[in-house]
């Protein structure tokens, strides 16, 4: 019953225009990345209504020059934006397919074709001298339109295209293939990812994010990449606790860390939502710590969404 009053709560946050808010700066915003992040998490059969708009909402943040391709905002919206023609990333562009393939909005051929036309283009074919050690060819740089030098290659950006691929059926493409292997050599390299967070993952602010984003990926991966992805969570894992799901968490962030975006009801979804239909939907869940425990629950094990 709780469960059902929390998600309840997280519904009513959803705006007239069908996104799911998050916090920057002193403004209430909606993104892709939050708006998909939450619509993974919900039921297509019990929140069908919510579903639906935030799809609608999605959709508005595809890139009209770049179909198939989506940005952090409508580049046509009115509401709330701390930046304004912001170019469409990999990172939103795979979250959004995501999405719109788990509420049965668009079909695995059109995701395949854009994954191709849209995500495939923005691999790095030769491995820049100046790239962190852990890059490998066929990562994804973020930008989906060059930027040169404020173009990096983020491991959780890299995380949810491969958790696309895996999605598709393409774990053995080669941007997924550089993706798992950037994730494997990190995490074989001998790197803190408390220290070299900021490296790791540029766009994020905290380091847990990624762990979601891999495991994300290993969710929805068939056993293929197994092999890489189970040692990148294990080095990931020391980072959880309490702080992982705290409401108010920092999310992401520009690539020198601000400013830096909050979103509770993502946070609220992610420890009070329903299962993700994944097929290994029992592998998103983690020992719940004394910090998120409530007295008296019989339950050891929070079930984390796909966000």
């Amino acid at each position: 019953m709780r469960s059902l009053a929390i998600m309840r709560a997280v519904l009513i946050r959803q705006t007239a225009r069908g996104a799911f808010p998050s916090e920057v700066a002193g403004i209430e915003d909606g993104t892709c990345f939050v708006t998909a992040s939450v619509a993974l998490c919900l039921d297509p059969a019990a929140h069908r209504p919510a579903l639906e708009r935030a799809l609608d909402f999605i959709e508005t943040c595809e890139d009209p020059r770049h179909p198939g391709a989506f940005a952090f905002y409508p580049p046509r919206g009115n509401g709330p934006m701390l930046v304004r023609g912001l170019p469409p990333d990999a990172d939103d562009t795979a979250l959004a397919w995501l999405a719109l393939l788990h509420g049965g909005r668009r079909g695995t051929d059109q995701a395949r074709a854009a994954f191709e036309a849209r995500i495939t283009p923005a691999a790095c074919l030769l491995v820049p001298g100046g790239a962190p050690p852990w890059v490998r060819r066929g990562a994804v740089r973020t930008w989906l339109i060059e930027r040169g030098r404020d173009n990096p290659v983020d491991l959780a950006v890299n995380a949810n295209v491969l958790a696309l691929a895996c999605r598709l059926g393409l774990a053995a493409h080669p941007v997924a293939q550089g993706a798992a292997a950037s994730l494997a050599a990190a995490a074989a390299g001998g790197f803190d990812p408390a220290g070299f967070g900021r490296r790791l993952a540029p766009y994020y602010a905290d380091v847990t994010e990624l762990w979601f984003a891999v495991r994300r990926a290993a969710a929805l991966d068939d056993g293929t990449l197994a092999p890489m992805l189970v040692p990148v969570l294990a080095w990931l894992a020391p980072l959880l606790g309490s702080r992982a799901l705290a409401l108010d968490k920092p999310l992401y962030c520009n690539d020198h860390g601000r400013p830096v975006w909050r979103a509770p009801v993502l946070q609220r979804t992610r420890r009070l939502g329903p299962a993700p239909r994944l097929p290994h939907a029992s592998a998103c869940a983690f020992k719940q710590t004394p910090a998120l425990s409530n007295k008296g629950d019989q339950h050891d094990v929070l079930f984390l969404c796909g966000a």
